[in-house]
């Protein structure tokens, strides 16, 4: 229960538009808050949150829900949910430079709509872009089949605005590419889940739209077969945007995204059917051609991570290694899930060493699977799992590294644990 001092204080700092008490849709792991708050101005998300803070009162920030189900149960019995979604402003866009500035709030889809004019792009590729904010694309860390290519949001993302646990604006970086002064502190604020602080705004470089684009669907009878070509690409001089893995069963496909000059996309084109022909492809086709038809088509590969959509006895998890161990990584996963029983379906980042799994089955068959292979694989991260399975699982992985460090930086930042208690690691 809300102190009334609190919610009245909360109405005053959003209006009545910000304030909500219809909290079924924010229900965090089985869990609603007692209050919703929608600020609609950094300044006012800045006074709402040092009123909580003063208050001793918990917050959840919520950009567009799509990521809620990652980490731990929330471990404060009464919070406040902080939607960032009235921050939905493109603040400086400078295209001549490749560079933008927006607000946290603001979804991925809309950025792109406002980039498409420009012929330039951010090429994150996040699961369920209508929805996901730029906020909770970066407080998630997530990333996008195109990784291979142009990197993760952490090679993109030149500057950040946050609001501490006390309610003070602070940022790092700039608007500028080349940004060498002093600490790289916002790299702290990646991944971390919104516990360190509420991202309010981001400024990143931006690239160019490809004048071509195509993308190759390889089909194979057995996952060998299918990494025999993963081994080839990997030893080629050919460089594809990203190269996806999939497995349902017995088979395996392959997905090649290509981008670039027509030449250069017609050469990759013609070169990776030789070399999936060769390692043993039962069937090679051109799945699309041209950038708004292949951005269609892989939108599909881009949801593979999604976790709102998730089943009552379904497990999502991620799972990094060194891209010469995923053959034998997903191997060995193959095998644990057809011991317990359970349905396994496979979508990886072949060349990068990034596997999204999804499981089905009863909850101790899905506790077997997982300690049997974080016992093996100990960067394996649950990303997706009904509440009670998620409050007993080590849901973060084993052999967590700098973990007493990260307990400090926590502590520093906030001492109070109000920011997303008991989510994240630390």
């Amino acid at each position: 229960m809300l102190p009334a001092s609190l919610t009245r204080q909360l109405g005053e700092i959003v209006g009545p538009a910000g304030l909500s008490e219809e909290t079924a849709p924010f229900v965090v792991h089985g869990r609603a808050p007692a209050l919703v708050i929608t600020p609609a101005a950094v300044e006012d998300l800045a006074r709402a949150v040092a009123a909580c803070h003063a208050a001793r009162v918990p917050l959840v920030p919520w950009g567009g829900g799509t990521r809620q189900r990652w980490g731990r149960p929330i471990s404060a019995e009464t919070f406040v949910v902080l939607c960032t979604t009235g921050l939905r402003s493109i603040l400086m866009h400078e295209p001549d430079d490749l560079t933008i500035s927006v607000e946290a709030g603001m979804t991925f889809a809309a950025l792109d709509a406002a980039l498409a004019p420009h012929n330039q792009m951010l090429p994150l590729d996040p699961p369920r872009p209508a929805q996901s904010t730029i906020g909770g694309l970066l407080a998630s860390g997530v990333d996008g089949p195109r990784r291979l290519a142009y990197g993760t949001s952490r090679d993109l993302l030149i500057g950040i605005r946050v609001v501490e646990a006390t309610g003070r604006i602070s940022k790092a970086g700039g608007m500028v590419v080349k940004n060498v002064s002093g600490f790289d502190m916002m790299k702290l604020y990646l991944g971390s889940l919104g516990t360190l602080a509420i991202i309010v705004s981001a400024n990143f470089k931006l690239i160019p739209r490809p004048r071509a684009a195509a993308s190759l669907s390889c089909f194979f009878e057995t996952p060998g077969r299918a990494f025999r070509l993963i081994t080839a690409l990997s030893a080629s001089q050919l460089v594809p945007v990203a190269v996806e893995y999939r497995e349902d069963g017995a088979a395996a496909s392959i997905e090649v995204r290509i981008e670039g000059l027509p030449a250069a996309v017609e050469r990759h084109a013609r070169d990776l059917r030789r070399l999936a022909e060769e390692a043993g492809a039962s069937a090679v086709s051109l799945a699309a051609e041209g950038f708004a038809e292949v951005e269609q088509r892989w939108a599909a590969f881009n949801d593979a991570p999604q976790t709102v959509d998730l089943a009552a006895d379904e497990l999502v998890a991620r799972l990094s290694c060194l891209p010469g161990a995923l053959e034998a990584a997903l191997g060995e996963a193959r095998a644990m899930a057809a011991r317990e029983g359970l349905a396994l379906w496979v979508q990886a980042r072949a060349l990068s060493g990034v596997a999204y799994l999804r499981l089905r089955g009863g909850d101790e068959s899905l506790r077997a699977w997982h300690a049997a292979m974080l016992a093996r694989w100990p960067h394996l991260v649950v990303i997706g799992a009904q509440p009670a399975l998620a409050a007993e699982l080590p849901v973060w992985g084993a052999a967590l590294a700098n973990l007493d460090l990260m307990r400090r930086i926590k502590q520093e930042f906030d001492p109070e644990n109000l920011l997303n208690p008991g989510r994240y690691v630390v």
